[in-house]
C-alpha cells in the first residue's frame, strides 16, 4: 500500500474503530455495547426512576448514566450508587443538578460490555487469537488447527444459514463449551455477562477486521506499491498525478467516503440479519429415527458420486479421500500450495476422520444436521442447501436430496465409529442403540 494509502486507511479505523485495547463505541455497529438503554421516568435529588429496554445486563456500583438528550443534554454523567432491579431505581452518588424530563434518554454504562470484553479478551483469548483477533497471538505458531483469525467475519461452526455471519448464540456456544479435538477450551465457569462481554468483543473485533480487508481490497487497487507501479511503467501518468487523483477522492463525500459507508452499512446489515430467526438452520421435517434402515440409506448417499461425501472422507470415513492427494484451488483460483485441501485463510485442513466420535461443532443432532445442510463455512466442506437440496419444490427431479436424506446421512455419521466393518461393503454390523430423539442420548464415545 501506498504511504498516503496507508495513512488514509489507518485514520478510517482509528476514527470509527479506535485501538483493540482502547476502542470507539460506533453506534453504526450492531453490537450490545451499553449495559443498558432507556428512559427516564422520574427523578429528583439522588433519586432516578428509569425504563429500560430490555433485555439489559447487571448495573452495578458506578455505572455511568449518559444523557442523551432533553433538558440535561450535553451536562455532565451521573454515577449510580446503589441499583433497585426490581424498581428500575437508581440512587445516585451525587444529588441531580435539576430534574430531567420524563421520557429523557440515557445509556447506563456507555461502552463498558465492550470494555469488560475487551479486559476478559486479553486475559483468556488473546493469548492464541492475538490483540487484533488475527489469529497470531504468541501461542498460536504452536497450536494445530491455527486459532481463529476473526478478521474476515468467518466463523467455522455456526447455525445459520451458508450466506450468513455467526450468531451471537453460536458464538458464546463455542466460548462456553470450547471446540472438541482442538485447543480451544471450554470457559464454562465464566458467568452470563462474561460470556456475553467476550462475544460482542469478538464480534467488534471482527467487524473491525472486516472493514480493514475490504478498504486493502478497495484502496490496493489503484493504490497499492504494485499499482502504482503498473500505472506509471508506460508513463502516462506519474506518481504526482495519482497521489492528487487519491487526495481528490478522499475529500469527495461521493467517493471514498460513500465507499466507506457503503461497506459499513453492508457490513453491519449482514451481522444484524444473521441475528433473525429467519437466519436459522430449522429442519422441515423431525430427525429420522435411528434405525440401520436409515444407517444403510445414509451410507449409500454418503457415497453417492454426486454428493461427493467419499472424495474427501474417504470410503471408508477415515478422512483419507481423493482429495487430500489433488491439487485445489485457493479463492483467486490459483493452485494451492500443496496437495490437499485449504481453508480460506490459507491454512491445510484435513477431512474429519468420523470414526473418532469427535465432531467439533458440537455432537448434537441438529449440529450435524447444520453442518450438512449449511457446510463449514471458510472450508471446503460445501453447503447442501444452496447445491443438491430439494427445499422449495419437493418434487423437483434435478435435486439430489429431501431433508430425510439429511437425517439419513446424520444418522450414519452417527454409526460409522461403532462399524465393524467399512463402509461400501455389502453389510454393516452397527448397533442402532446409541441415538434417539433425545439430543443427551445421541452423544457417542470415540471409538
Amino acid at each position: 500500500m501506498s504511504p498516503y494509502a496507508q495513512d488514509y486507511l489507518d485514520k478510517v479505523l482509528l476514527t470509527y474503530f479506535g485501538e483493540p485495547t482502547e476502542m470507539v463505541a460506533w453506534d453504526k455497529l450492531p453490537l450490545n455495547m451499553h449495559y443498558a438503554q432507556g428512559t427516564v421516568q422520574d427523578g429528583s435529588g439522588r433519586q432516578l426512576s428509569l425504563e429500560l429496554s430490555e433485555p439489559h445486563t447487571a448495573i452495578p456500583e458506578g455505572t455511568e448514566v449518559l444523557w442523551m438528550g432533553g433538558n440535561l443534554a450535553g451536562q455532565p454523567s451521573s454515577w449510580i450508587k446503589t441499583w433497585n432491579e426490581e424498581k428500575h431505581l437508581a440512587t445516585l452518588e451525587m444529588p441531580l443538578a435539576s430534574n430531567p424530563d420524563e421520557g429523557t434518554p440515557v445509556i447506563l454504562g456507555p461502552g463498558e460490555i465492550l470494555a469488560d470484553g475487551r479486559m476478559l479478551y486479553a486475559e483468556h483469548c488473546q493469548h492464541c487469537h492475538g490483540v487484533t483477533g488475527d489469529g497470531m497471538g504468541p501461542t498460536a505458531p504452536y497450536l494445530n488447527p491455527k486459532p481463529r483469525d476473526y478478521r474476515r467475519g468467518i466463523f467455522k461452526f455456526t447455525t445459520t444459514q451458508s450466506s450468513k455471519k455467526a450468531s451471537r448464540h453460536d458464538l458464546k456456544n463455542v466460548i462456553e463449551n470450547g471446540v472438541p479435538g482442538t485447543y480451544m477450551p471450554s470457559f464454562k465457569l465464566l458467568t452470563e455477562e462474561e460470556s456475553t462481554a467476550i462475544t460482542e468483543y469478538v464480534m467488534w473485533l471482527a467487524m473491525r477486521g472486516e472493514v480493514e480487508y475490504q478498504l486493502i481490497r478497495l484502496l490496493g487497487d489503484g493504490y497499492s506499491l504494485e499499482a502504482i507501479a503498473d500505472r506509471t511503467e508506460d508513463g502516462s501518468e506519474t506518481a504526482t498525478e495519482i497521489q492528487n487523483e487519491f487526495l481528490e477522492s478522499v475529500n469527495d463525500p461521493d467517493s471514498f467516503p460513500a465507499e466507506v459507508d457503503s461497506i459499513v452499512s453492508r457490513l453491519a446489515n449482514d451481522w444484524e440479519s444473521s441475528q433473525e430467526e429467519a437466519s436459522e438452520v430449522r429442519p422441515l421435517t423431525p430427525r429420522v429415527p435411528y434405525s440401520k434402515e436409515s444407517i444403510a440409506k445414509g451410507r449409500a448417499l454418503y457415497l453417492k458420486d454426486s454428493l461427493k461425501c467419499a472424495q474427501c472422507h474417504g470410503e471408508a470415513g477415515f478422512g483419507d479421500g481423493s482429495q487430500t492427494l489433488a491439487v485445489s484451488k485457493d479463492e483467486a483460483g490459483q493452485d494451492n500450495v500443496g496437495l490437499g485441501l485449504y481453508d480460506t485463510w490459507g491454512n491445510h485442513v484435513k477431512p474429519r476422520n468420523l470414526h473418532t466420535g469427535i465432531y467439533r461443532g458440537g455432537r448434537r443432532p441438529i449440529d450435524l444436521y447444520s453442518r450438512l445442510y449449511a457446510g463449514i463455512k471458510g472450508t471446503p466442506m460445501p453447503a447442501f442447501s444452496t447445491t443438491l437440496l430439494r427445499r422449495s419444490n419437493p418434487e423437483d427431479p434435478n435435486s439430489e436430496m429431501t431433508d430425510e436424506d439429511i437425517w439419513h446421512l446424520v444418522n450414519y455419521i452417527y454409526s460409522v465409529p461403532f462399524e465393524d466393518v467399512q463402509a461400501g461393503s455389502e453389510s454393516q454390523a452397527v448397533d442402532p442403540a446409541p441415538a434417539s430423539d433425545d439430543p443427551t442420548e445421541n452423544e457417542v464415545a470415540a471409538k
